[in-house]
């Protein structure tokens, strides 16, 4: 695939074996994101969706932090009812069609929580904490999060978050359902492109038909979900993809 031309070298961005690894690279500032790396991120998400040869994209950032969220200087800069390029990107990851792994080690502070609540798997150290900040800034919860936290962890451990300003540490981040799984810091990486790697192998038009069900699933009465997701499953069956597999499997049992 061609990739975009970067604003910065702020975003690191690989591509193999179907997976798609961007890596926040502004350790010196906790990852904090511009302006330039949001545009950056939004163009990469736009190429991956576009390319048949993307089927997964890994999000993951150098340094001893995931991202310390919006850089301040953009905040202050930010003319009077404007959201800026933060809220492009949310709304670019909320939207995008394919599967998306994270790595989170250290602080994932505001936007730096709040993304991951539109991505599908995360993975994160030991060490990672989850902050979102936004009484104390005079803020409001972004990116869905006023919805999501309380659906997800109930609104007693959400309000520790959102009113508090409680960080969630790594452990109670995944006993209460935020994260997928916590590793050590040296198994972080391995893990997470292991994920991905994984993912890319399986049928994509099923992972994306899949995460599209769980999503929509979020917002949507249970009776709607049922009969799609049933209607879906068979059409699916019927598909290229669902006849090789269940061939090979067959042909397998056979030997």
């Amino acid at each position: 695939m061609i990739l975009p031309t970067l604003e910065s070298d702020l975003i690191l961005v690989t591509h193999t074996e179907s997976v798609m690894e961007i890596t926040l690279n502004r350790p010196d500032k906790l990852n904090a994101l511009t302006g330039a790396m949001y545009r950056d991120l939004i163009a990469l998400l736009n190429a991956a969706e576009e390319s048949d040869d993307i089927r997964v994209v890994l999000f993951a950032a150098e340094g001893k932090s995931f991202s310390a969220g919006n850089d301040l200087v953009d905040f202050l800069n930010a003319k009077p009812g404007e959201v800026g390029e933060a809220a492009n990107f949310i709304k670019a990851i909320y939207a995008f069609p394919k599967v998306v792994v994270a790595a989170v080690q250290g602080n994932a502070v505001g936007v730096g929580t709040t993304m991951l609540l539109h991505m599908d798997m995360v993975v994160a150290s030991e060490d990672a904490k989850f902050i979102t900040p936004f009484a104390d800034l005079g803020a409001v919860p972004e990116a869905g999060s006023a919805k999501l936290l309380p659906d997800w962890l109930g609104y007693q451990r959400a309000a520790r978050m959102l009113l508090l300003g409680e960080p969630m540490l790594a452990q109670e981040a995944f006993e209460a359902g935020l994260i997928a799984k916590v590793v050590s810091r040296e198994e972080l990486q391995a893990t997470a492109r292991g994920w991905a790697a994984t993912l890319a192998k399986k049928p994509p038009r099923a992972l994306r038909e899949s995460k599209r069900l769980m999503r929509q699933a979020i917002s949507k009465p249970l009776q709607d979900v049922l009969e799609e997701d049933l209607a879906l499953f068979g059409e699916m069956l019927q598909g290229d993809e669902a006849k090789a597999v269940l061939a090979a499997m067959v042909n397998k049992s056979k030997g």
